[in-house]
Protein backbone atom coordinates (compact mmCIF):
# COMPACT_ATOMS: atom_id res chain seq x y z
CA UNK A 1 0.00 0.00 0.00
CA UNK A 2 1.25 3.47 -0.79
CA UNK A 3 2.04 6.23 1.69
CA UNK A 4 -0.40 8.34 0.15
CA UNK A 5 -2.90 5.80 0.54
CA UNK A 6 -2.23 4.83 4.33
CA UNK A 7 -2.26 8.88 4.57
CA UNK A 8 -5.31 8.94 3.29
CA UNK A 9 -7.13 6.19 4.94
CA UNK A 10 -5.71 7.95 8.48
CA UNK A 11 -7.33 11.26 7.21
CA UNK A 12 -10.30 9.51 7.16
CA UNK A 13 -10.52 7.97 10.27
CA UNK A 14 -9.68 10.87 12.05
CA UNK A 15 -12.45 13.03 10.07
CA UNK A 16 -15.19 10.19 10.92
CA UNK A 17 -14.45 10.46 14.22
CA UNK A 18 -14.42 14.27 14.48
CA UNK A 19 -17.88 14.08 12.96
CA UNK A 20 -19.27 11.28 15.23
CA UNK A 21 -18.01 12.79 18.15
CA UNK A 22 -18.04 16.65 17.67
CA UNK A 23 -21.13 16.81 14.61
CA UNK A 24 -23.69 14.46 14.43
CA UNK A 25 -24.52 14.64 18.19
CA UNK A 26 -25.52 18.31 18.16
CA UNK A 27 -24.83 20.66 14.86
CA UNK A 28 -25.48 24.27 16.58
CA UNK A 29 -24.52 27.21 14.64
CA UNK A 30 -20.77 27.24 16.02
CA UNK A 31 -20.06 23.83 14.69
CA UNK A 32 -20.47 24.54 10.96
CA UNK A 33 -16.85 25.45 10.21
CA UNK A 34 -16.05 21.82 11.92
CA UNK A 35 -19.00 20.32 9.98
CA UNK A 36 -17.31 21.97 6.21
CA UNK A 37 -13.95 20.82 7.45
CA UNK A 38 -14.90 17.47 8.30
CA UNK A 39 -16.59 16.64 5.32
CA UNK A 40 -13.91 18.73 3.06
CA UNK A 41 -11.62 16.22 4.81
CA UNK A 42 -13.40 13.37 3.58
CA UNK A 43 -13.50 14.07 0.55
CA UNK A 44 -10.40 14.83 -0.33
CA UNK A 45 -9.41 10.76 1.69
CA UNK A 46 -12.10 9.26 -0.64
CA UNK A 47 -11.04 10.88 -3.72
CA UNK A 48 -7.32 10.21 -2.81
CA UNK A 49 -8.79 6.49 -2.21
CA UNK A 50 -10.13 6.43 -5.38
CA UNK A 51 -7.97 7.91 -7.51
CA UNK A 52 -4.59 7.10 -8.81
CA UNK A 53 -1.70 8.85 -6.69
CA UNK A 54 -0.69 11.73 -9.25
CA UNK A 55 2.69 12.11 -8.28
CA UNK A 56 3.22 8.87 -10.10
CA UNK A 57 3.69 9.74 -13.80
CA UNK A 58 5.75 12.94 -12.69
CA UNK A 59 8.36 10.89 -10.97
CA UNK A 60 8.24 8.14 -13.59
CA UNK A 61 8.66 11.39 -16.48
CA UNK A 62 11.73 12.77 -14.07
CA UNK A 63 13.01 9.56 -13.26
CA UNK A 64 13.11 10.25 -9.51
CA UNK A 65 11.89 7.76 -6.40
CA UNK A 66 10.03 11.18 -4.24
CA UNK A 67 8.95 14.43 -4.75
CA UNK A 68 11.09 15.95 -2.40
CA UNK A 69 13.92 14.06 -4.22
CA UNK A 70 12.70 15.81 -7.22
CA UNK A 71 12.53 19.28 -5.70
CA UNK A 72 15.79 18.73 -4.62
CA UNK A 73 16.93 18.13 -8.29
CA UNK A 74 15.14 21.50 -9.68
CA UNK A 75 16.53 23.80 -6.95
CA UNK A 76 19.79 22.47 -8.10
CA UNK A 77 19.36 22.74 -11.53
CA UNK A 78 19.65 18.92 -11.77
CA UNK A 79 16.77 17.44 -13.78
CA UNK A 80 18.23 15.61 -16.71
CA UNK A 81 16.43 13.41 -19.61
CA UNK A 82 14.18 16.85 -20.53
CA UNK A 83 13.44 20.24 -21.02
CA UNK A 84 12.57 22.91 -19.35
CA UNK A 85 8.84 23.26 -20.95
CA UNK A 86 8.67 19.53 -20.42
CA UNK A 87 9.67 19.89 -17.13
CA UNK A 88 7.16 22.78 -16.51
CA UNK A 89 4.38 20.76 -18.52
CA UNK A 90 4.80 17.34 -16.36
CA UNK A 91 4.25 19.66 -13.24
CA UNK A 92 1.55 21.22 -14.42
CA UNK A 93 -0.04 18.24 -15.09
CA UNK A 94 0.76 16.87 -11.79
CA UNK A 95 -0.46 19.91 -9.96
CA UNK A 96 -3.61 19.55 -11.70
CA UNK A 97 -3.93 16.22 -10.77
CA UNK A 98 -3.58 17.03 -7.39
CA UNK A 99 -5.73 19.60 -7.31
CA UNK A 100 -8.58 17.38 -8.84
CA UNK A 101 -8.15 15.50 -5.45
CA UNK A 102 -7.53 18.55 -2.63
CA UNK A 103 -9.86 21.15 -4.33
CA UNK A 104 -11.51 20.19 -7.33
CA UNK A 105 -13.43 23.32 -7.21
CA UNK A 106 -10.70 25.65 -7.60
CA UNK A 107 -9.28 23.45 -10.59
CA UNK A 108 -13.18 23.51 -12.00
CA UNK A 109 -13.11 27.48 -11.67
CA UNK A 110 -9.65 27.75 -13.74
CA UNK A 111 -10.73 26.03 -15.91
CA UNK A 112 -14.15 27.45 -16.18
Amino acid sequence: MSDQVTKARALLDIANDTYAEEILPALPAGKRYVAAMTANALGIAQRRLTQPDPSGPLLAACNTESLSELAGSIRRGNVTGMSEDTLRQNLLTFLEAELAITNPRFLERRRG
